[in-house]
């Protein structure tokens, strides 16, 4: 067993203080209500309506093994994203909410994981508080909308995390085998980086402690079938779709093997330049990303770090003898890791929060039992200004962005405010600085789910034009695009494909179909086919990429283009 076990198993056995499960719970369900809210946004472009779209096409083709893009051999992602999402639409249906369920589940799950893991080295307290940072972290409110990969891998980590922690700690085989299936079902959802993720912060922890016993025992190997039997499905979908066929062309390239890309190119060829994935992203595109994305508790996450790296030295230099390394490293290794990637994306570091959550809690919980009010102690007092400045500053973005949402913008940021000091200045409690930190949190995204991503989403005209589309009754081999956009939100809410075409004669030679095309396009169409229907009508902007100039609405205009659904 872990010797720093010994150490809170008295405050472990006593009963945890109703104060902090009452705030765990109220956080986590006022959380859950800016989740539920963010369900009814349109998906958005570009990833997260590519999974949603090619759900859709999994489900019509009824092949869950073979994945196509738009009727192309796809090889990119693993597949958990698109069974989790065609498993929800085929019982819920084609919709918003429906694509959105499993990433709240899964975040349910992640936030669970985190409190267990949590308490398999420190107090309850200490889980419910992390609990309530993780909750509340801008990362995990973006990914119960806009839903990725990652949403699932962070579950994944957390809950095998939580699972090897329990197995170290004496919990027998059955941990150590729930361990490895969360790693396999991580390495279904994002390919090696759901083993080697788990496997460098367990690995560390005993080299760490010298732990030679468990660090040489066949455990480790049998463990891998484990994590074989689940990847089989996917490894047999790969091989029948590539290796057994040389002849595809797969981005430019012939006789590609999906067993080698995805065991090793996806990942590692990231590194090694074999990928032809390069963003130039540098070695610390991680580090400031994780500024926003752990917002707002980024300056305590990075106490926090630093306080654990100082807590490793001293243990070393002999001064403090009992503790663990498997959250730290656990955080920093896999961190480091994908920071030496050439492609990176902000969402790529949301696996390791979790970890980040519990040691940011740990910091806290440190300086609450130094301090009779936390909000008097000065990292703090700094803290809390940076989370006004957020509110502040998401306030002014929206009321500058979206004028005509000015007043319901400002109702809320005066609640948000008079809630923060009625938290921090009327509340006679320690607590205090951490209830102010979380609802303005909530407010913060409710501004964003309720009022700013429904604005934005005005601008993608796949959504938009795909919606009316659908409404009017729109079949397989009946959308056609031309010189217009083809967002992948095109597909998922016309709920076909459609086809790209490039001469006006091929489309205007068609009966009974529907097109989407620009301004331009609709001017030759219309040339060769004056009986033309418009239907509907959109300004069209890439919404992930936000500019100074489309935010501005007084220049707004000069970055969309017209974009039209119209019927011959």
């Amino acid at each position: 067993m872990f010797p720093e076990y010994y150490l809170c198993r008295n405050e472990k056995s006593a009963p945890v203080k109703s104060e902090y499960q009452r705030i765990a719970t109220w956080t986590v369900a006022a959380a859950c209500i800016v989740y539920v809210i963010g369900w009814f946004i349109n998906v958005m472009d570009v990833d997260a309506s590519q999974y949603a779209s090619m759900s859709l096409e999994m489900l019509r083709k009824a092949d869950y093994l073979h994945f196509t893009d738009r009727g192309v051999d796809y090889l990119d992602k693993p597949p958990m994203v698109f069974w989790t999402s065609g498993l929800s639409m085929s019982i819920f249906g084609i919709n918003n909410v429906a694509y959105r369920i499993p990433a709240f589940l899964a975040t349910l799950l992640t936030l669970y994981a985190t409190y267990r893991l949590a308490t398999v080295f420190y107090s309850a307290k200490t889980g419910f508080l992390a609990v309530c940072i993780l909750a509340t972290t801008q990362a995990v409110f973006l990914i119960n909308h806009d839903v990725r990969t990652d949403t699932w891998l962070m579950c994944w980590f957390a809950f095998s995390m939580w699972q090897f922690a329990e197995h170290l700690n004496g919990g027998g085989n059955v941990p150590l085998l729930l361990g490895f299936a969360g790693t396999g079902l991580a390495m279904l959802t994002k390919g090696p980086i759901g083993l080697i993720a788990p496997g460098m912060g367990v690995a560390m922890h005993l080299l760490l402690k010298r732990d030679w016993s468990n660090i040489f025992h066949f455990k480790w190997v049998a463990g891998l079938v484990v994590v074989a039997i689940l990847l089989l499905p996917m490894a047999y979908g790969l091989y029948t779709q590539f290796d057994l066929h040389p002849e595809k062309v797969v981005n430019g390239n012939v006789g590609v093997s999906g067993l080698r890309f995805y065991f090793w190119t996806q990942s590692f060829g990231r590194i090694t330049g074999e990928s032809i994935w390069d963003n130039g992203a540098g070695p610390f595109f991680l580090t400031h990303s994780t500024l926003w994305a752990f917002a707002p508790w980024s300056l305590l996450l990075i106490m926090a770090i630093g306080s654990e790296i100082r807590g490793v030295y001293r243990h070393f230099m002999g001064k403090r003898k009992k503790r663990e390394f498997f959250i730290l490293f656990g955080f920093l290794l896999p961190f480091m890791a994908l920071s030496s990637s050439k492609y990176q994306l902000p969402h790529y570091a949301f696996i390791v929060y979790p970890l980040g959550a519990i040691m940011t809690a740990r910091y806290v919980m440190s300086r609450l039992h130094k301090l009779d009010r936390i909000k008097s102690d000065r990292i703090f007092q700094v803290h809390l200004g940076l989370v006004i400045l957020c509110l502040a500053t998401i306030t002014y973005l929206v009321i500058f962005a979206f004028p005509e949402r000015m007043i319901v913008t400002a109702i809320l940021a005066i609640l948000s405010v008079l809630t923060f000091g009625f938290v921090h200045f009327g509340i006679r409690s320690r607590y205090a600085g951490i209830l102010s930190t979380i609802t303005t949190a909530i407010f913060i995204n409710l501004i964003l789910n309720f009022i700013f991503y429904p604005e934005l989403l005005r601008y993608q005209a796949g959504s938009e034009l795909g919606s009316i589309a659908q409404k009017q009754g729109v079949s397989d081999g009946t959308l056609f695009v031309y010189k217009g956009p083809y967002p992948y939100s095109l597909d998922f809410y016309a709920q076909t494909l459609g086809k790209h075409v490039f001469k006006v004669e091929d489309v205007a030679s068609q009966k009974n179909v529907w097109v989407v095309t620009g301004e331009q396009g609709i001017a030759e169409i219309r040339a060769l086919r004056p009986d033309l229907t418009v239907l509907g009508e959109s300004l069209d902007y890439p919404v992930s990429q936000l500019s100074l100039e489309f935010l501005d609405p007084r220049t707004r205009e000069s970055t969309v283009r017209k974009a039209y659904l119209v019927k011959l």
